[in-house]
């Protein structure tokens, strides 16, 4: 009778071992599966950033020319005035705003 019992207990210590092994290899699998979804996630979020950043640098340069289009207009449309005033002959306008202040 101890022998059956002493086997039983051995029988036990065994499928114990076996069931700590199974666990020790299974918590293995799930800690890499876990590190692997890590660094997958990691990845992808910085691809994400990088995205937005290419996003919003263009739309900041889109801005830019934007802008700098319309300060263009603006240039030529100043340039064209003060071109036509100076083909004004202003020598006669001033003799005239004299000639009316002197009398």
């Amino acid at each position: 009778m101890s022998d059956t019992a002493v086997e039983k207990i051995q029988l036990a210590e065994k499928e114990a071992e076996e069931l700590i092994l199974a666990s020790k290899t299974k918590s293995k699998e799930i800690l890499e599966q876990a590190k692997e979804e890590a660094e997958s996630l990691y990845k992808e979020l910085i691809d994400q950033a990088r995205d937005l950043e290419k996003k919003k640098i263009q739309d900041m340069e889109k801005q830019a020319q934007e802008d700098s289009q319309d300060l263009l207009v603006k240039t030529d449309s100043q340039v064209e005035r003060l071109e036509e005033m100076k083909k004004q002959d202003y020598p006669e306008l001033v003799k005239s705003i004299v000639e009316k202040v002197v009398v």
